[in-house]
């Protein structure tokens, strides 16, 4: 008695698909071996991947695998943005298939995900969820990050400098860590288009600094109207020859606006100091005995 052949299943032809992306992104992802531990690194030109800065502690020449079988190449860091976690690497000699990127725009929650990996360069992947797509934010060191992407993943290790697929094995991000160290992130395409430009340009992102030590204080009931609103940043250190002790700020004033913006809290002063440009002057309005004074300070670059 012959068996009737058994149809393909929905599972299996899930299971087929995945596999197809993984091994297809896999081409994509290298491994990368630095002083601390392995980690993965997403291809962004023939010669030049993305990783997870933290992964490479303070090496600056590593060693990069793109298959087991295949022979070791040598890299080296071209840039690094703490304030993202993320370094760009240049490996001598790579010819490496770039990925298709997808942007963040069109995203939708609810779709699933691969984060495919190479930590000791055999291919691994995690399958996950896209929770959901936010708008634009910073992480708490100043970085700008052009879409918030909420991706469910596996928390065990091993996942740093990953990169993250759709279904159709489209990347639309690198996995980092980002906010406090101690949660995933994925930055999205359009944040690592422009990570790459201006890594490739500087050799690092260059973010307006003033030189000062802040405070978050509420401003006193009497001078809230003339300042628009109630908190402030407290001076607590000016750094010698910057840009804030060149325009006269000093230990006790209160910042509340730069830029024409308020500067309730160090986010708000961040944020300002990454959208201005280098040698641009703003307008700051502080707080001194109990008068509300105007400097004109000119952005530096932060050390």
């Amino acid at each position: 008695m012959s068996s009737s052949p058994v149809p393909d299943s929905l599972a299996a032809s899930l299971s087929g698909c995945l596999a197809d992306v993984t091994e297809s992104v896999g081409r994509s992802v290298v491994s990368v071996t630095a002083r601390r531990w392995p980690s993965s690194a997403v291809v962004q030109g023939p010669d030049l991947a993305f990783t997870a800065a933290h992964s490479l502690g303070g090496a600056s020449r590593l060693a990069v695998r793109t298959s087991p079988e295949g022979p070791e190449l040598a890299a080296a860091v071209v840039g690094r943005d703490p304030a993202l976690d993320v370094a760009l690497l240049r490996i001598e000699g790579a010819r490496l298939e770039v990925p298709r990127w997808r942007p963040a725009e069109g995203l939708r929650p609810g779709s699933l995900v691969l984060a495919v990996a190479r930590p000791r360069a055999a291919l691994r992947a995690r399958l996950g969820l896209l929770a959901g797509v936010g708008p634009a934010f910073r992480t708490p060191w100043g970085g700008r990050v052009e879409a918030g992407l909420d991706v469910e993943l596996s928390p065990r290790p091993g996942l740093a400098g990953a990169a993250v697929a759709d279904a159709e094995g489209q990347v639309v991000g690198l996995v980092v860590s980002g906010l406090g160290r101690t949660r995933r992130m994925v930055l999205p395409t359009g944040t690592l288009t422009r990570v790459a430009e201006e890594l490739l340009a500087h050799g690092r992102v260059r973010r307006g600094y003033l030189g000062v030590g802040t405070q978050r204080v509420r401003i006193p009931g009497p001078l809230q109207g003339a300042v628009g609103h109630d908190q402030g940043l407290l001076v607590v250190a000016v750094e010698p020859g910057s840009p804030a002790d060149a325009a006269g700020l000093a230990f006790g004033d209160v910042l509340v606006e730069l830029g024409g913006t308020p500067t309730s809290d160090v986010g708000d002063l961040l944020g300002t100091l990454a959208d201005a440009k280098v040698g641009e002057p703003l307008l700051a309005r502080v707080l001194r005995a109990g008068a509300l004074h105007e400097r004109s300070v000119t952005v530096g670059v932060r050390p």
